[in-house]
């Protein structure tokens, strides 16, 4: 696994993220560079993310990487990537560490910033054997003969010179459309329904329309309450008799919380968005 990485920010700054120090040097387009040192569990998180990244990792797959297979709090990945995601500017539209729903997380690859690989060039010295067997050395201010790299050799060819150049053009296509992303998502079956009730708007994830009413029942008080101070985006996924809540409020703040769903506590749904919505008191 590499332990260095650049990849681009949103505003269009970088970041270099060295794993062996736990170093994030973030370099913005204005003001100041700065390096921050992550947690040990930060770090490992980010280095598995941007090794593959595109890949979704499940959540098992990060906490048994991250946390070396620690008894932890179920928020722990949830408060990690929280974390990370302010670290990096992606607090608001999580453009850069994806949250695929009911999957785990991936790291954007349209961002990351791939190191170009130089051409290799083989030298290799003319060799020439005689009558004798002696082998005839080449002239001491000879310079040694080149191979020809075989990309060259090909492009040089009248005959495959129209393949090589369509095959190129087929390659650069295909990166293009990943990096826009059209095959992100094409296996998920997530269904995610969109409920607006005032100021605040209700993001619903689950396997099927039967499993996201059965949801939205559940949290049909919260949604007919208005108060005060809530307003913003909440995506709420059930999993696992855990409900899953992410948060972004209008000033830009966001929060992740776990609950269990047979929580004695009063007014359960109510109380998950005022403390999603409000911040954790």
């Amino acid at each position: 696994m590499k332990s260095q990485f650049k990849f681009l920010l949103k505003s269009g700054g970088e970041a270099l993220f060295d794993a062996a120090s736990n170093q994030l040097h973030i370099t913005p387009n204005s003001g100041e560079p700065r390096a921050v040192t992550l947690s040990y569990s930060e770090s490992r998180l980010l280095q598995l993310l941007l090794d593959n990244p595109g890949e979704t990792r499940s959540r098992n797959e990060i906490m048994e990487y991250a946390w070396d297979n620690r008894v932890v709090a179920a928020g722990s990945l949830n408060q990690a990537i929280f974390t990370l995601r302010n670290l990096i500017d992606d607090g608001t539209d999580h453009e850069l560490l994806q949250t695929v729903p009911r999957r785990g997380y991936r790291f954007n690859a349209q961002y990351l910033m791939v190191e170009p690989t130089p051409a290799l060039t083989i030298a290799v010295a003319d060799t020439a054997v005689g009558i004798g067997g002696a082998v005839d050395q080449p002239e001491p201010d000879a310079a040694p003969a080149t191979r020809e790299p075989w990309l060259a050799g090909l492009l040089r060819s009248p005959k495959l010179l129209l393949p090589a150049y369509a095959l190129m053009v087929g390659l650069l296509v295909l990166v293009a459309l990943q990096r826009l992303g059209v095959f992100d998502g094409a296996a998920s079956d997530q269904v995610i329904e969109e409920v607006v009730a005032g100021p605040l708007t209700y993001h619903f994830i689950g396997d099927s329309a039967e499993e996201n009413a059965r949801t939205r029942e559940a949290f049909k008080v919260a949604v007919n309450t208005r108060e005060e101070g809530i307003a913003g985006h909440i995506w709420i996924n059930r999993s696992n008799r855990l409900y899953d809540l992410g948060c972004v409020r209008t000033d830009g703040a966001t929060e992740n919380l776990i609950f269990l769903e047979d929580n004695p506590m009063a007014n359960l749904q109510l109380e998950m968005v005022r403390r999603c919505m409000r911040g954790w008191p």
